[in-house]
């Protein structure tokens, strides 16, 4: 989930800073304008937002999730703090008085951050090689800890992060030294934006941790972030074209806009996490672990033309010391340029050659300004993809690959045209809105203008009217789902203006023809292909107090009936394949290989440290060379030979290897239709 909000700020500074200068942050208090706004903000979310709860029933929990967005790393507060302002929540008391307990709150926040940062300091000043010698540990994800049950237990975890970022600064090769001069000067660029907190920023933390409780997609947006939200959504602004997300520490990639540059690079994937910044071909890389989100878009931004160089740890990095450099060239980011393209693949099977259509559709554009000036050359995904299907039924292809994969949704119109190109006429997806009412979206007329054997690729990143289109194509029995579950958006938001900035809430709910919403469940493929993820780990579910899955009734639709007879064949054929691939083998060997060393605790010893780092080189060499031995290339010498190589950086093009099964499932299925009886009893 997209936060804002989290008060761990960083940015480039002189050395020296000083400790003093946190005595300049003065007691902040909130206005009566924010009284007013906190006010009309629970009143819109009580009486229009799809999930009906009472801010008095809610409270409690919004004051636990203000205080996880205050010390999401639980290292600020003890635990017996944290159990006595919420002790003292009343659920009488009205919002003036709430607000009260909230600035109270972040005025601790600001003495604690006093005492860590003098105990760091002085920590660091003194810091030695025996320090790093020791048998302590720290949980490697401090959000998922238990809080200190003390101050003095505060101050050895304090002392023991500092020791981590010393030696996790020298595992990627900096000396002692320099590793203590890093953590220094990050500390106090820390500081620097801490003291440029404001009074707003503490109102948005509290009223965000309100809207929260209502789902992850409900947020308030101050007259700032509506700002960001409009350039967003303007269809226009320059940069890498890359939506990014915070867990408070880390700055990850979200999602890649179609089309934009980042994309382009291939080198940028969801779930990367960016580390470092730096500009144009020479420039200092900044390090970025606990900016603001809106800053490191600020520092990510520029004009079209220049360069920006991102540090990243790979998403399927097996620790923090896995990282590389991606070199993107800044441009103007349309975000309706995400055209769906079309390709043939020529496959051989038994001595005839089939072949397969490929569309591949990065988004559900619609281009809504130039249709109301009524321009006959409007820009939309159904009218391109109809125009693509029309080129290739003129190429004879003998099926179609529908690609979703990464297409995180768009216009809803243009999921129900798409859909029925290949369904013809009837309901596509079921509403329901806040008040309850359910409404069937569909075509009562229309004809099929694509009747050939159809499969739809999905992947994780396949959301919301991705999510209708396959869920419709599944239900309907047209073709075939293949791929991995989708990401299980199914919700529809909604954004109205406030007295002060704009809220965005949830008005209604998804729901397939067969009555199951999408909503977590998201679409289970018909045949599943391997991922590089853990899909387990990502999607709705995975967000904090998403809505839950339901069911309401199924509405009358056609069963085209023209794949579920074959799925357990077409299973096992696929199967087959997949066991055999040398390029899928390799990827599950380094998921299993994740799953069985994963590190829970990170050991504050140099040469512990050292050692499990030279395991994981050890097994990435391992693994790279049994592919490229399996491929008939050239192996590495050495890990370091491998990282500096200079060829293609990436031979697991996992992407088009599951395309190409996408491809044999859909030859699968046209031979099986074609002599069913024979087919199985080759099978």
């Amino acid at each position: 989930m997209i936060n804002r909000f989290f008060l761990i700020f960083l940015l480039s500074l002189p050395f020296q800073v000083h400790a003093s200068k946190l005595n300049e942050i003065n007691a902040f208090n909130f206005t009566e304008e924010q009284i007013q706004l906190a006010i009309e903000i629970i009143q819109k979310l009580e009486s229009n937002h799809l999930v009906k709860k009472e801010y008095r029933e809610i409270k409690y929990e919004a004051f636990e999730v203000f205080i996880e967005r205050l010390d999401p790393n639980k290292n600020i507060y003890t635990d017996k703090e944290v159990l006595k302002v919420l002790s003292n929540i009343n659920r009488e008391s009205d919002i003036k008085e709430d607000l009260q307990i909230a600035f109270d709150l972040f005025n601790k926040y600001i003495d604690r951050y006093q005492e860590r940062y003098e105990v760091q300091i002085e920590f660091l000043k003194v810091v030695d090689e025996e320090d790093l010698q020791g048998d302590r540990k720290i949980e490697r994800s401090l959000s998922e800890a238990s809080r200190q049950i003390s101050s003095e237990a505060l101050r050895g975890l304090w002392q023991d992060l500092s020791t981590n970022d010393v030696i996790q600064l020298m595992l990627a090769g900096n000396s002692l030294d320099e590793s203590v001069e890093k953590t220094i000067k990050r500390m106090n660029n820390q500081l620097n934006y801490f003291q440029q907190t404001r009074g707003e920023d503490v109102f948005n933390i509290f009223v965000n941790s309100i809207a929260s409780i209502y789902g992850p997609h409900t947020s308030y947006m101050s007259p700032k972030t509506s700002e960001d939200f409009d350039i967003n959504m303007s269809l226009s602004l320059e940069g890498i074209g890359a939506l990014l997300s915070s867990d408070g520490l880390y700055t990850s990639i979200s999602s890649l806009v179609p089309g934009g540059p980042a994309e382009k690079t291939d080198s940028l994937k969801p779930e990367d996490k960016i580390i470092g910044v730096g500009q144009d071909a020479e420039g200092e890389i900044v390090d970025v672990i606990g900016w603001r989100i809106d800053d490191v878009v600020d520092l990510i931004r520029g004009p079209k033309g220049s360069k920006v160089r991102l540090e990243i740890i790979p998403s399927t990095a097996l620790s923090d010391t896995e990282t590389k450099e991606v070199e993107i060239i800044r441009n103007v980011v349309k975000l309706e340029d995400q055209a769906a393209e079309k390709k043939i693949l020529s496959l051989t099977r038994n001595n005839k050659e089939y072949k397969v259509g490929v569309i591949q559709l990065p988004a559900f554009y619609f281009d809504f300004d130039a249709y109301q000036k009524r321009d006959y050359n409007y820009k939309s995904s159904s009218k391109d993809v109809k125009r693509l299907l029309k080129e290739l039924k003129i190429q004879n292809v003998d099926g179609l690959v529908f690609d979703l994969r990464n297409n995180g949704g768009g216009s809803l119109y243009e999921a129900n045209a798409l859909a029925h190109l290949f369904l013809g006429r009837g309901t596509t997806v079921q509403v329901k809105s806040s008040n309850g009412n359910i409404q069937g979206l569909g075509e009562r007329w229309g004809y099929q203008f694509f009747d050939k054997p159809l499969v739809v690729l999905v992947n994780k990143f396949s959301a919301s009217a991705s999510e209708i289109l396959a869920g419709a194509i599944q239900d309907y029995d047209r073709g075939l789902v293949v791929g991995t579950s989708t990401f299980g958006k199914g919700t529809v938001q909604k954004v109205d203006l406030l007295s002060s900035g704009q809220i965005k809430f949830t008005e209604s709910k998804f729901y397939r023809v067969s009555g199951s919403s999408t909503q977590n469940l998201g679409v289970e493929p018909d045949i599943k292909l391997p991922s590089l993820f853990k899909i387990e780990e990502l999607g709705e579910s995975n967000l904090d107090r998403a809505l839950e899955h339901d069911n309401i009734p199924k509405t009358s639709f056609k069963n085209f009936n023209r794949v579920s007879t074959f799925l357990e064949p077409l299973r096992e054929k696929s199967m087959t394949r997949i066991t055999k691939s040398a390029l899928f083998d390799s990827v599950e060997a380094k998921k299993k290989w994740q799953a069985e060393n994963e590190i829970n605790f990170l050991d504050l010893n140099l040469k512990t440290r050292i050692q499990q780092k030279d395991k994981i080189e050890e097994f990435l060499l391992s693994n790279e060379n049994s592919l490229r031995k399996a491929l008939n290339l050239p192996t590495y010498e050495s890990y370091k030979d491998f990282v500096e190589r200079e060829d293609d950086p990436e031979i697991l093009d996992v992407d088009e290897e599951v395309l190409g099964e996408a491809a044999n499932i859909l030859i699968d299925l046209i031979e099986l239709k074609e002599k069913p009886l024979l087919a199985l009893n080759e099978k």
